[in-house]
């Protein structure tokens, strides 16, 4: 029936939850590979959150995506995770992309991502 279905649905709340939890695999499998545009961009923020090393490499991957929605908030997330190995990426996709507003992200997550290696340098 449509209500089991819908009990199994991966909503915003439920991929928050995971990110809460550090369930890394889960959003990965479950809200990466999801149909749903909203979900999976809610994903990438997450993962973003949870500043793990598997969801580095998910969101760096992420930045070939042929969606430039989702290119753009991988590069966001990677700001928000500011780890420095994620920088050379980060710098590509600010020179080679073709849209506009996922090259203005990217601007922004380098920026971050300086900013925190200089924090971690004077500390």
């Amino acid at each position: 029936g449509e209500r089991m279905r819908s009990m199994f649905a991966v909503t915003v709340q439920k991929v928050e939850k995971w990110a809460q939890k550090k369930k890394i695999s889960k959003l990965i499998s479950k809200g990466l590979q999801n149909d749903n545009k909203e979900i999976r961009i809610a994903t990438i923020a997450a993962l973003g959150k949870c500043g793990d090393e598997t969801a580095m490499h998910q969101l760096i991957a992420l930045l070939r995506d042929p969606d430039a929605d989702i290119r753009a908030a991988a590069a966001e997330a990677l700001g928000a995770m500011a780890n420095p190995r994620s920088l050379e990426f980060v710098k590509q996709a600010m020179n080679n992309e073709s849209d506009e507003k996922v090259r203005e992200k990217a601007k922004l997550a380098v920026n971050q991502i300086r900013e925190k290696a200089v924090k971690e340098e004077k500390e």
